[in-house]
């Protein structure tokens, strides 16, 4: 299944930052009751990791490089997971479904509008 966001983990990141992983379990169950789910993948080795820029970073700095988030083929997190404020920015999660509201609107996407909006001179 495609997702716009998927995270990878693996057990030493985990341990690495407990807190951080316990955390982001609680969120990622508020979502999943919320009915919003995303990719998570826990990884042993760099072969489990199927995106490209997630590919390169480990390749680049080693699987302690993990967790990394990935919204849309670019990374919004390195080396932790993303924070409720990106969960709830980028998923779009309705406000009272994490610690946080959402603040603004999925940084990616072809939803800007246009540069001008001035009429053509005669």
């Amino acid at each position: 299944m495609m997702y716009d966001m998927t995270v990878y983990e693996s057990e030493d990141a985990r341990n690495r930052d407990p807190a951080d992983a316990e955390r982001f379990d609680a969120s990622c169950r508020a979502l999943s009751a919320a009915g919003i789910e995303f990719g998570r993948v826990m990884c042993s080795s760099p072969d489990d990791i199927t995106d490209p820029e997630a590919s390169a970073i480990v390749a680049e700095r080693g699987m302690g490089a993990l967790p990394i988030c990935i919204f849309q083929g670019v990374d919004i997190s390195v080396g932790s997971y993303p924070s409720d404020q990106d969960l709830a920015d980028f998923l779009d999660v309705p406000d009272g479904v994490l610690s946080v509201d959402r603040t603004k609107g999925p940084a990616m996407g072809n939803d800007l509008p246009p540069s001008c909006s001035c009429r053509p001179v005669r």
